[in-house]
């Protein structure tokens, strides 16, 4: 996929730029937009939230991508936060939520290596880890669906967009 990007030039005439290809973080969420309408048709999703949801995923440049959807401002608030918490929880551990959640309740794993709290922990599935084929990591969560269902359009986006669940051995 390419973008262009039109701009003025000081004599007034538009120039048309071409970019580079999308990044994969803003790819994902272009794939979960057009993924979104099918999720909805389940009635569990849709009346979870009314259908107001969020997505985000954030690449190792810093750049965060993400996009909300839904009517009420109070409920796509609600998800926006969730998510962003869940998106903020796996590009600081690595793990997906609910997962980091299961390793620190059982002793397994210190959260406070990760600069984490257990208040500030998000244990709702819908955050995980992705990977672009260098193995860079794509932090990515999705709220407003069941958890099972948030973590579906995510990996079935990734898939479609060329990311890993897993990092290259």
């Amino acid at each position: 996929m390419r973008a262009s990007l039109r701009t003025a030039h000081p004599s007034d005439s538009l120039l048309d730029l071409t970019l580079m290809p999308a990044s994969y973080p803003a790819l994902l969420i272009e794939k979960v937009i057009a993924l979104y309408p099918e999720y909805l048709k389940e009635p569990l999703d849709r009346d979870r939230t009314a259908g107001n949801a969020a997505v985000f995923a954030l690449g190792p440049d810093g750049a965060i991508h993400g996009h909300s959807f839904g009517d009420d401002q109070a409920l796509r608030q609600k998800v926006y936060l969730i998510g962003s918490r869940k998106l903020l929880q796996v590009w600081r551990t690595g793990y997906p939520t609910g997962k980091f959640e299961e390793l620190v309740y059982a002793g397994k794993m210190d959260e406070t290596k990760f600069g984490l709290q257990r208040p500030d922990l998000i244990g709702w599935q819908g955050g995980i880890p992705l990977f672009a084929p260098d193995g860079a990591m794509i932090a990515a969560a999705f709220s407003g669906f069941r958890g099972v269902t948030d973590v579906a359009i995510l990996q079935r986006a990734a898939a479609a967009v060329g990311l890993r669940l897993e990092p290259s051995a």
